[in-house]
């Protein structure tokens, strides 16, 4: 069924310079969306004392490490047997990770390498005595390393203070290290308020450590569990108006009726890459860098049915790192849970691929339930053989487009399944403000002269049921 619409039932004049103000509606303009959360934690944190601030950054700085460049040798621990030795994965290549973790940091270096097969992780020098002393051999002939990093998820305090002791080195764990790369590339007030509530759970547990006396009992002094304390609380009052903020830029999303599409992965999997592909956006520029996004970000583009959406740039994921390091970062991840469309992009070209792709499923899943669509894209296909890619997903290259019109064609059918897109034909004077109206809040996918009178338009249109309320409204007036 065509809707025929003629210039007389508009009760309009078709003037162009009525034409804006006739088709305003409602509806937050897709670049609002863009608006920033204005706030600074520093700025906010006005109840923290000058004093305060500087004993903060003197125990954190004790706690985590500072950020001045070091030549690092790495010691990679893995568990050789037993219920907690890992089978997704292997030593070399959770050292090669280690690695790269080091050289995302600027002035940081690695210097040296040794694994350390252990029965358990809990040992007070997590080393051996023979071990201990194989290190050392192995440092000595390295190239004067000035900090050790062990690749494990968190050091207990005590091993750190032990392996220092013994080495007069500092020690740093994964968490210290992310820590270290998220402090480096957050770059806006929200990122900067997320890692700071990330270090706080890490700086406490430490300093809970230190003060445990011989007898077991806990001697942390008053001043610094309240330093502590206010911290956590000025920046989770922080983070619950970001929330909130966050809460309205999703309604005011939600109320333009455009899609969105939220692109999930590893970090260093290609989300950046894969969304400038599918937008051609050429102000995007993807990093080699691990954790190079931190901030959840929208980006605009179109399928080739030339339907408006928006792609959620995201925060990658890591292996071996407590959830409370990533806890923060999930008010921002929730613009990715809510998605209308969820793609999991993994590097299928990276030798840890099937640890790395287990670990974001294992994380995302309890995050998005059972219903909602993911789309599993295999990224640099252009890089392993086609035999090496799995059957039941789409092999793309977002550097060399490879792939890119098949998955919008399928990001496609899923929308049209499950938004509640309708498909409609609408006959419409040519010019018209009613054919400006469509244009401007319908996604038109074709436009022809009606065989019958060239004066009027053919309009295939996709919109929603409200849409097309609306637009019943808008002929109305």
């Amino acid at each position: 069924m065509i809707l025929n619409i003629t210039h007389q039932n508009l009760r309009i004049c078709n003037k162009v310079n009525n034409v804006n103000k006739i088709c305003e509606r409602p509806r937050v303009l897709l670049q609002n969306i863009a608006y920033r959360f204005n706030h600074n934690s520093e700025e906010d944190a006005s109840a923290e004392s000058e004093e305060e601030r500087k004993e903060y950054v003197e125990l954190s700085s004790r706690c985590i490490g500072t950020a001045v460049g070091h030549r690092i040798f790495v010691l990679q621990p893995y568990i050789k047997w037993g219920r907690d030795k890992k089978r997704n994965t292997t030593p070399e290549l959770q050292l090669a990770e280690a690695v790269a973790l080091v050289n995302t940091l600027p002035y940081w270096c690695v210097v040296g390498t040794k694994y350390a097969p252990l029965l358990t992780l809990q040992r007070k020098s997590l080393l051996g005595t023979g071990s201990i002393e194989d290190l050392k051999k192995e440092m000595r002939t390295s190239e004067n390393p000035t900090a050790i990093f062990v690749s494990t998820n968190q050091l207990k305090f005590v091993q750190m203070l032990e392996l220092e002791k013994i080495f007069g080195l500092p020690v740093y764990d994964r968490y210290s290290i992310v820590i270290h790369i998220f402090r480096e590339h957050a770059k806006t007030p929200e990122a900067k308020l997320q890692v700071a509530l990330a270090e706080i759970p890490y700086i406490r547990r430490k300093v809970l450590e230190t003060c445990i006396t011989s007898c077991g009992a806990i001697n942390m002094t008053e001043k610094m569990k309240l330093l502590l304390d206010n911290k956590e609380k000025r920046l989770k009052s922080d983070l619950k108006k970001l929330k909130q903020h966050r809460q309205l830029i999703r309604n005011h999303r939600k109320n333009t009726g455009i899609p969105t599409v939220a692109v999930v992965g590893y970090t260093n999997s290609g989300k950046t890459s894969l969304i400038k592909a599918l937008t051609d956006d050429k102000s995007l520029q993807p990093k080699n860098k691990l954790f190079a996004t931190l901030d959840t970000t929208a980006h605009r583009g179109m399928l080739l049915n030339r339907l408006k959406i928006l792609y959620m740039d995201t925060i990658g994921f890591i292996q071996d790192v407590p959830e409370t390091l990533i806890e923060p970062f999930v008010v921002t991840l929730e613009d990715a849970i809510i998605a209308d469309v969820i793609i999991h992009i993994f590097d299928i070209s990276h030798p840890d691929m099937k640890a790395q792709y287990q670990h974001v499923q294992q994380t995302i899943k309890p995050m998005i339930g059972e219903d909602r669509p993911v789309i599993d894209v295999a990224n640099k296909c252009d890089l392993v053989e086609s035999d090496c890619i799995p059957k039941d997903v789409i092999a793309v290259s977002s550097t060399k487009l490879t792939g890119i019109d098949l998955l919008r064609l399928e990001i496609e059918k899923i929308l049209l399944d499950n938004i509640g897109l309708l498909r409609t034909r609408v006959r419409v004077e040519s010019g018209s403000p009613a054919a400006s109206w469509l244009y401007k809040w319908t996604t038109v996918t074709n436009a022809a002269p009606d065989p019958d009178d060239a004066q009027y338009l053919i309009m295939n249109v996709l919109a929603t049921s409200r849409d097309i309320e609306e637009f019943k409204k808008f002929l109305r007036k």
